[in-house]
């Protein structure tokens, strides 16, 4: 039985993986704070001002505002409302963003990725230096923790560049 179910999952996976080819950002126009694209390098206090307006947001399924938000919605929010970029509210296609970064050379902005199985995408933060990330809990909405919590560190999946 347990054959049965592993062979179905794995299915699942690999079929899901070649459905969903790697994922592009599409850019809209600037809508509350402009970026300058040609600079490419994200203005940490603009987008630490856009992530501050969203700790402490309520956790609400397939939520993307101020009134609630899922780690997903977090990430298409903040950089909804930083740039303007137009992000898939799904944690596993943000994962298929193209620019895969290494842990040691996370940048502010990054997107970092945690599973609970192991090689599947299930939990998505914004990482803001020094090892924290802002991210979305069920209990208490958004929250700023650390990589090196135990939880976090034993499901660190890896890291994606939006904006390279």
């Amino acid at each position: 039985m347990r054959r049965f179910v592993f062979l179905i999952l794995a299915v699942l996976f690999f079929w899901g993986c070649a459905s969903n080819p790697r994922y592009t950002p599409e850019k809209l126009p600037p809508r509350k704070i402009p970026i300058s694209y040609g600079k490419r390098e994200i203005d940490r206090v603009r987008m630490g001002q856009v992530i501050e307006s969203y700790l402490s947001t309520p956790f609400r399924e397939g939520g993307a505002d101020h009134a609630g938000v899922d780690c997903s919605g977090l990430v298409v929010a903040v950089y909804r409302d930083y740039s303007g970029m137009k992000l898939p509210h799904d944690s596993r296609k943000l994962f298929q963003l193209v620019k895969q970064v290494e842990r040691n050379d996370l940048k502010f902005g990054d997107l970092v990725f945690f599973s609970d199985m192991g090689w599947l995408a299930s939990h998505v933060g914004v990482y803001i230096g020094s090892d924290r990330f802002v991210h979305v809990s069920k209990s208490q909405g958004v929250v700023i923790s650390s990589l090196q919590d135990e939880y976090y560190r034993k499901g660190y999946l890896g890291a994606r560049r939006v904006i390279p």
